[in-house]
């Protein structure tokens, strides 16, 4: 069973959290975490989508839950920092005693690290021109064996750098992002994105993953592919 733990990178709360998470996965071979920060101007929006998805009332930081089966299945809130600490206090006995200036600090390396990491991101970005691929109904189970088959140089070479969405409808969205997570597990080598997409009728498509807004993709009329 994996915890999720999302919150924006600056949360000083998020520190105390993650570090107990951390403890528990290094000494307890079944608990299982997963990590991930969010730019603090994003924060809100990307919560409120998160909670608007799955049915959640949550409105601080960290946000964490449980997935029962695989990453990006049905999840279970279980909250934030002192739900988090009351559920390990119960279940396992321990508890963090760690101070708010320790907190402080930490949350401070925490946003630091998050922005050198985007930047240097955003630097090799740009300098990849990776090829598109979109694989429709990607839903049914033969895509997630799929996707390593695409990623492993053998089909399109081992220069060569892919980007992959994912198209379904609406419908099958938990899914998509489901198959995402495997996809960014396996540290695919040249496979640089991999993002779900769902189709919201015969002309416009929406990408899911990611800032930017491409218009017009050979379909005419107004269609195009945005955010969610």
């Amino acid at each position: 069973m994996a915890r999720e733990f999302v919150s924006p990178a600056n949360c000083p709360y998020y520190a105390k959290a993650e570090l107990l998470a951390d403890y528990l996965q290094t000494n307890l071979p079944s608990f299982r975490v997963h990590k991930i920060t969010q730019h603090p101007d994003k924060w809100e929006q990307w919560l409120h989508d998160i909670c608007e998805t799955n049915g959640w009332e949550h409105r601080q930081c960290p946000i964490i839950w449980r997935e029962l089966l695989d990453r990006g299945g049905k999840g279970q809130l279980l909250g934030g920092l002192n739900d988090f600490l009351e559920y390990v206090q119960q279940y396992y006995g321990i508890t963090s005693m760690m101070l708010s200036e320790e907190m402080l600090h930490i949350a401070e390396e925490n946003l630091q690290t998050y922005l050198e990491i985007v930047k240097e991101d955003e630097e090799i970005k740009s300098l990849i021109k990776p090829m598109q691929i979109w694989i429709t109904s990607a839903s049914v189970p033969i895509c997630y064996h799929l996707i390593p088959l695409l990623a492993n140089g053998e089909v399109f070479g081992m220069t060569t750098e892919i980007s992959i969405h994912l198209l379904d409808t609406d419908q099958f969205k938990e899914i998509l992002h489901g198959i995402v997570m495997e996809a960014e597990d396996m540290c695919l080598f040249l496979a640089l994105r991999c993002s779900p997409a769902t189709l919201v009728c015969i002309s416009c498509w929406k990408y899911a993953k990611g800032g930017d807004c491409f218009a017009n993709w050979e379909l005419g009329l107004q269609d195009c592919i945005c955010t969610l």
